[in-house]
């Protein structure tokens, strides 16, 4: 029980905007009630029809960002049109909390010109359950024996078949492949995109009412869309069009990241070019993002060079920093890197503070500090030395802790500490809380492995890069 402003408990609901659509339905109430939902969820995630690719996957030409300029696109012909998802009001993930039931998809079609429909992705079956293939904005969690938490267990969740949840200012980009008819009688094609939610889906309403044939009837809200109109074969009809609303550097930024953040570094290729068309375009942005995505790399040397020129053009010192130290560290420049950690602990960095920030309690630079301090402590000229560093280790590793107590990389780094200061009792604690809390990569391989074979649309949504049939 929360204290209101003048100490008075009072009962905290789940009744503010945006957080359950469902209430009005369950309860019987007026449509109105879920006005306040509308409105906080609509555009709280932009959907841009950024680029379509030439062919049937995304490693022919590539026509972006589209608007002005639209391509014509030909009679008996394979495209795969790029849509790019990106958070703007949310801060955290997309959607996070019951993600297991939480039903987030996005909607795409191709009409001709009449509006006639000639192929789907994401549409509703008459029993209102999304038809595959569909991607879901979710997370798909499962217990030790691969299958889906999808009653609520959440006691039972113990690793994800995949995660398309989406981060706070973060991008996802969803493929759809369409080959147009050789025999379409039409002049132009119309693609739409739009991101739907409704807060339950079909299994867990049936599962609420004991009814595997309940319709789910709860309502469907429309957070965003777009739609181009392609003109088809040699006309010029629709060759420009009016677009005005995302600055063509935030869109090939947006792109970039999604890409940057595909599985398995899948797409770093794409991401790279496409921070270098934000870098062509004088935006630090691209010179902060392509210096990330040579660093997944190894590309240690480029990424300082693209490092300064995002400094040079005002990108957030604290960002260079942070990478910055994180190139350090691959270099064995351990001095430099704590330098830069340091100063990021101590959030020094006016701007940073005005914001109300605080990367003192961020427990992922925290054990950077503490390996760069250790990593030191083993290049020591002197056992005075090596023993200054690894306290300053030992005691950086439990800051840490202090801020999440399972966390694994400290429990990690303080058992190796204490192995090279021959406090063996401290170092077999601390290797015993690692093995508590770290992945079981066995059983989570198994785990995957199982839910693979019980759900083939899951299987297949997945995979790093996955391209949806837009099917009549």
């Amino acid at each position: 029980k929360p204290l209101r402003d003048d100490d008075t408990l009072y009962i905290h609901d789940h009744q503010f905007p945006a957080a359950n659509t469902a209430l009005q339905a369950f309860k019987s109430l007026d449509e109105s009630v879920n006005e306040s939902h509308i409105a906080f969820l609509k555009d709280s995630l932009r959907v841009d029809i950024f680029g379509v690719y030439e062919g049937r996957d995304i490693t022919g030409a590539l026509h972006a960002p589209l608007r002005p300029r639209v391509p014509n696109l030909q009679l008996d012909s394979s495209y795969v049109f790029a849509v790019v998802l990106r958070t703007l009001t949310v801060g955290h993930k997309f959607t996070e909390g019951t993600a297991d039931s939480n039903e987030v998809w996005v909607h795409a079609e191709v009409t001709d010109e009449n509006g006639t429909l000639l192929g789907a992705s994401g549409g509703l079956d008459p029993d209102t359950f999304a038809v595959n293939p569909t991607h879901f904005v979710n997370a798909y969690v499962v217990d030790r024996e691969g299958n889906r938490i999808d009653r609520r267990n959440a006691e039972d969740i113990f690793t994800k078949l995949y995660d398309n949840q989406i981060g706070p200012g973060a991008a996802s980009v969803v493929f759809f492949a369409f080959d147009t008819p050789a025999e379409l009688q039409a002049s132009s094609l119309r693609f739409s995109a739009s991101l739907k939610f409704r807060k339950f889906d079909q299994l867990y309403m049936s599962l609420v009412f004991d009814d595997v044939n309940r319709r789910n009837e709860l309502p469907i809200t429309t957070i965003a869309s777009d739609s181009i109109q392609f003109p088809i074969g040699t006309s010029n009809a629709a060759l420009t069009v009016e677009y005005n609303a995302v600055p063509t550097w935030e869109r090939w930024n947006d792109y970039g990241i999604g890409m940057l953040l595909k599985k398995n570094r899948v797409g770093l290729r794409y991401a790279e070019q496409a921070f270098a068309a934000v870098a062509d375009l004088n935006r630090a942005e691209g010179h902060l993002n392509l210096a990330r995505t040579m660093l997944d790399e190894g590309r240690l040397d480029e990424a300082a060079t693209q490092l300064g020129f995002a400094l040079n053009d005002g990108a957030y010192p604290w960002s260079v920093a942070w990478f910055s130290g994180l190139v350090d560290m691959q270099l064995g420049n351990f001095e430099t890197a704590i330098e830069k950690f340091r100063l990021l602990r101590e959030t020094n960095f006016q701007e940073a503070r005005s914001r109300g920030y605080d990367f003192s309690r961020d427990y992922n630079l925290t054990n950077q500090l503490a390996l760069a301090y250790f990593e030191l402590a083993k290049l020591a000229r002197s056992d005075q030395e090596k023993d200054d560093f690894l306290d300053q280790s030992a005691s950086t590793y439990k800051d840490a802790l202090d801020e999440d107590p399972e966390n694994v990389t400290a429990h990690y780094g303080l058992m190796q500490v204490y192995e090279r200061q021959q406090k063996y009792e401290q170092a077999d604690w601390h290797a015993a809380q690692h093995s508590k809390y770290r992945i079981d990569d066995n059983a989570k391989d198994r785990a995957i492995t199982a839910a693979r074979k019980k759900d083939p649309d899951a299987n297949n949504a997945s995979e790093a890069v996955v391209i949806y049939e837009l099917s009549a």
